[in-house]
């Protein structure tokens, strides 16, 4: 997987407002995720870790293999920002809300995945687990139902 990291300046903050627990949790896995692969460095442990302090090693261990399928069947590279970015990135935004959207809107989180991979179903099942899991931690993630992903003043309108 090819990662491209989006240095737009902004201020200093802990991710885009609104975002639920949940949210900020699997955008913070995915940027420190990215992050590591443009160091070249495998991500695996250190998100394992980190999921595993705040989530459970069950949601831990089905983040990484979203991931690892997302990155196997990625069609582009994906794009993150800097983990202190106020904004959100069209991928970032695809990824976390199909996971929110999978299991009551599967037909809306494929069309979400679509531009990413070049078969969603795999990685939607993944993500409806990660979405149960993450749920029995008491981290749920909402529904947010929209057409596309919308980036205005880098933040999200849902």
């Amino acid at each position: 997987m090819i990662v491209v990291r989006n240095d737009a300046g902004g201020p200093t903050g802990t991710g885009p407002d609104g975002l639920w627990p949940a949210e900020r949790l699997l955008l913070t896995a995915i940027r420190v995720w990215g992050r590591l692969r443009v160091e070249g460095l495998c991500p695996h442990e250190t998100v394992r870790a980190g999921l595993e302090l705040v989530a459970s090693q069950r949601s831990a261990a089905l983040f990484i293999a979203f991931m690892d399928r997302y990155e196997r069947a990625c069609l582009k590279p994906l794009e993150v920002h800097r983990p202190c970015c106020p904004g959100y990135s069209a991928d970032e935004q695809r990824l976390v809300l199909a996971c929110g959207v999978g299991p009551v809107a599967g037909d809306v989180a494929r069309r979400l995945l679509r531009p990413l991979v070049g078969e969603a179903a795999p990685l939607l099942a993944i993500g409806r687990s990660l979405n149960a899991s993450l749920a029995a931690d008491g981290l749920e993630l909402p529904v947010r139902l929209a057409d596309e992903p919308v980036e205005r003043e880098m933040r999200v309108l849902h």
